[in-house]
This record gives structure tokens, C-alpha cells and sequence, in this order.
């Protein structure tokens, strides 16, 4: 079910974000870190997000402001500025991604501003992933009937594998898939 798809997705975000958190504590203890892994993980956040998670949701959002809305207009304004707060969940992490380019192109970046932005990024990433998993997705789970969640899944059209955590691994994240693994 979409719901599913969406919680485990959360959880494997979650995952990521606890790696570039432990990057964030190595520079706080002046230590190095990889940061072709840094990229890779900002930029499965960002292709992956785009591209299938948000979407996903998204649909499941409006379905809800269409069919409940009405009813519950506090979560219906909650849901609605959840299609902003990706759009600006995007641009956040494309500029996040900018600065790891530039570093990984020998540009200099302050540590203490790359570190800033780091923390930034995490904290943003895991406030979103927080409000949907402890506000709007339980509100969404109480309301929807059956009907309901067959209407959702058959806008959802986009079959897709992860490319990170499915069973085939895209070229660009090999290195990000295998670090994941070993953690597991």
C-alpha cells in the first residue's frame, strides 16, 4: 500500500540523515570525512524526493484536502502547505548540493559554513519527515476508507525501485548503498 511505501521511504531517509549526522559530529571533532558520500546521499535526497517520494505523497496530500479538507480544516491547511514545503525542501537541497560540488571541486568552503549548512540541511530534512510521520500521516490513516486508499493507489502510476535501497543499485550510488549495508 502507498502508505507503506511512503513510511519505509521516511525510515530510509532517516537512516541517511543519521550518516551525514555522524559527518557533521567528525568535523565538529575536527576529524575528515568522505564527502563523495555526502554527495551521494544529498543527491539520492534530492532525485529520489523529487522524482517519486514527494510525488507520491503529494497525491495522497491532495486527495485528502479534496475529500476531507473541508471537514478538518487545520490538518487541510497543514497538508496544503506540505506541497510548498517540498518545493522549498528542493531548492534547499539543491543549494546544499552546490556547496558539496564546490568542495569536492577543491573550492574553498569555511569549515564552520559547510558545517552550518550541514546541520541546516539535516535539521530541515528531519523536521518535515517528523511532521508527516507524527501529524499528517496518522490523521490520513484514521480518515481513509478502503475506497479511499484504491482511488490513491491507482494515481499512483510511477512503478519504480529504489535506486539505494531496491535490489538493483544505480551506478551513482554504489558507494552510498554499500556504506548503508554496513551499518545494517
Amino acid at each position: 500500500m502507498i502508505i507503506e511505501q511512503i513510511r519505509r521511504e521516511h525510515g530510509y531517509m532517516v537512516r541517511l540523515l543519521a550518516i551525514l549526522k555522524k559527518k557533521l559530529t567528525a568535523l565538529q571533532d575536527e576529524k575528515p570525512i568522505n564527502y563523495s558520500l555526502v554527495k551521494e546521499i544529498v543527491d539520492y535526497l534530492c532525485s529520489y524526493s523529487e522524482k517519486t517520494h514527494h510525488p507520491k505523497e503529494d497525491i495522497l496530500y491532495q486527495y485528502y484536502i479534496e475529500h476531507y479538507g473541508a471537514k478538518n480544516q487545520l490538518q487541510g491547511n497543514t497538508m496544503q502547505d506540505l506541497e510548498a514545503d517540498h518545493v522549498a525542501l528542493a531548492k534547499r537541497s539543491h543549494e546544499f548540493m552546490d556547496i558539496v560540488d564546490m568542495i569536492l571541486q577543491d573550492a574553498v568552503v569555511p569549515q564552520d559554513v559547510f558545517m552550518a549548512q550541514l546541520e541546516s540541511f539535516i535539521k530541515a530534512q528531519k523536521t518535515h519527515l517528523d511532521l508527516e510521520e507524527k501529524e499528517i500521516l496518522p490523521v490520513i490513516s484514521d480518515t481513509f476508507t478502503t475506497h479511499d486508499w484504491q482511488v490513491v493507489e491507482a494515481r499512483w502510476d510511477q512503478p519504480g525501485e529504489d535506486p539505494v535501497f531496491g535490489d538493483t543499485i544505480a551506478d551513482q550510488y554504489k558507494q552510498l548503498a554499500q556504506r548503508v549495508r554496513q551499518a545494517d
